[in-house]
């Protein structure tokens, strides 16, 4: 699933808190898996040979002591009970594993680190593929014998991290979660903390292996950026550049050029607060800090942006029973000089006064030595982290392509500070990512991920942990959400013909039901998603799975034209 930049990270409150060489050579499968020989899409063939690898795919069935974890994901909110779950461990076991859920007539999902936001993968009465136990990362070549990184799909964000870094020296623009699987997390876009300075995860990818479906029988299909332009296989690749998982097949693995980013040796990391107490006396601070915030990145988000491309922050707007409303910073240079310039700007104008940041120890609260903390990549990387115990949450997302209008700011001061009895909103946030950069640099139709002239990044989330508490989170949470974008009918809408607007639709790594399912006459999550880039991703779907074998509540639905 998709998750990019920490949810929780640091939330706020002090002390609170994506050839035959090449195949053998990664390890990955033994030659073995069917290709994609028969009439149908123009795959590419898997090509045979290579060192074999010993299946051990494992079935856990509901008498298994497994069972109730598997069955489940990050988000307790959601709980399943498939008819077996299939812990995979090669291609074989993918061919396989999708050939008898089809036998059988079962519904295959796929979970890789288990992180979707809504219960797309949880499958009563289906077959969920776990992808967790295929996870190696490391050099080989891809399909054309070019030299690239191999990924495979149930890797996590900290397992590629690591060892691209500890082998190679080098890394990949993803996300700060560490438990967050590749399978998702790729496929959705892929955004992090140096996207902008490098783009987005996916502005690097050039390979994609997936398990789809021929005549009713699975295949291995090899996609690759290079493929002519227009075949099947081009646009299989095209659709995995953001088109989110569980569309078009199993993904096996993910290929990233040999150019990939190398990490900044250092960082700089930093984190002051405004005490809510303190705000609530001044709420013109409150106002004006989200406009400072909000005008610098619209200033200094361009594509050739000739300074600010190392800098990456995240404003966690808490709900006021959080205690203190957060600024978080990378910076990727070596002088602090240009983040103390932006902390000034994103200060300028307030009486409220900022503290550092502050952590806990056992009981104790403890401030930070300094405002600034200069850290290798790999470990602040690692501090960064924000996963988090597993909860109960609710999440929706917004990309703005400018700064925040007063109406939106003033819905945000409203819901934030509204009392609500006996609910737990300390847990419950937007926040506010800085985007824009290199990402810009691509142009709309160039991968799956249309949004490509936004400066911010929105992601509303609250968490909590009683089943009872569940309503009274999930309507706050739409009702702060439907609020602040109250001007476009309750959503971030994208512009058209006649309207140029502020907003940019919504991520579909967040993935959010309230914006429709497929099922609906006209769900809204199609346009807000992928915008004009959604009819390619139609043709798609009906070329590779026009019978809809791989589908959830908001799936990809073939044309019916």
């Amino acid at each position: 699933m998709p998750h990019e930049v920490s949810r929780r990270n640091l939330l706020g409150s002090v002390g609170a808190v994506a050839a035959g060489a090449s195949i053998a050579g990664l390890g990955l499968g033994d030659g073995r898996a069917r290709a994609a020989e028969t009439p149908g899409p123009s795959a590419n063939p898997r090509p045979a040979g290579g060192a074999a690898a010993a299946s051990g795919a494992s079935r856990v069935l509901p008498d298994d002591p497994r069972y109730e974890t598997l069955s489940q994901g990050f988000n307790q909110r959601w709980t399943s009970s498939p008819r077996y779950i299939q812990v995979i461990t090669c291609d074989d076991d993918v061919v396989a594993g999708v050939d008898e859920a089809l036998r059988q007539g079962l519904r295959p999902t796929v979970r890789s680190g288990g992180h979707c936001y809504e219960d797309f993968v949880e499958n009563t009465g289906g077959a969920i593929l776990d992808m967790s136990a295929m996870k190696d990362v490391r050099k080989t070549e891809d399909k054309y014998g070019k030299a690239a990184y191999g990924v495979e799909s149930g890797a996590t964000i900290w397992d590629i991290y690591t060892t691209l870094f500890r082998r190679y020296g080098v890394t990949i623009p993803g996300g700060s979660c560490y438990s967050v699987g590749a399978g998702g997390h790729v496929c959705g876009g892929g955004y992090g903390v140096l996207s902008r300075r490098d783009g987005l995860t996916v502005d690097h990818l050039v390979q994609v292996d997936v398990v789809t479906v021929a005549d009713g029988r699975a295949v291995v299909t090899r996609a690759h950026r290079s493929d002519p332009p227009g075949s099947h296989t081009s646009d299989l690749f095209w659709a995995h550049t953001g088109g989110g998982g569980g569309n078009f097949g199993v993904v096996l693995r993910y290929y990233f050029a040999e150019s990939i980013p190398t990490p900044p040796p250092n960082v700089w990391l930093s984190s002051i607060a405004w005490p809510w107490a303190e705000l609530t006396k001044n709420p013109d601070d409150f106002t004006k800090l989200v406009e400072n915030y909000s005008r610098f990145f619209e200033t200094h988000s361009g594509a050739e942006e000739p300074l600010y491309q190392n800098l990456f922050s995240l404003l966690k707007l808490t709900h006021k029973s959080n205690g203190n409303v957060v600024l978080s910073s990378q910076w990727a240079g070596e002088d602090i000089g240009p983040v103390e310039d932006f902390l000034a700007a994103v200060e300028a104008g307030l009486r409220t006064e900022s503290t550092t940041q502050m952590y806990t120890v056992g009981d104790h609260f403890l401030p930070y030595p300094d405002k600034h903390r200069r850290m290798p990549w790999l470990q602040a990387t690692q501090t960064l982290n924000g996963s988090g115990p597993n909860q109960r949450g609710k999440y929706k997302s917004a990309y703005h392509r400018k700064s925040f209008t007063t109406t939106q700011i003033a819905a945000m001061w409203t819901w934030l500070t509204r009392d609500v009895p006996n609910v737990d909103l300390t847990q419950t946030l937007v926040q506010i990512d800085s985007y824009g950069c290199r990402i810009n640099a691509v142009r709309p139709h160039e991968t799956a991920v249309p949004q490509r002239d936004s400066v911010l990044k929105l992601q509303y989330q609250t968490y909590w942990t009683d089943p009872a508490q569940d309503s009274a989170h999930l309507d706050f949470l739409r009702g702060l959400y439907e609020a602040v974008y109250a001007e476009t009918g309750g959503v971030p809408e994208i512009s058209d013909a006649t309207h140029d607007l502020t907003t940019d639709g919504a991520y579909v790594n967040y993935p959010d039901v309230d914006l429709g399912i497929a099922t609906d006459p006209a769900p809204q999550y199609p346009r807000l998603y992928y915008k004009d880039n959604y009819a390619r991703l139609q043709l798609t779907k009906k070329t590779w799975d026009p019978e809809n074998h791989f589908h959830h509540r908001q799936s990809i639905v073939p044309p019916t034209k």
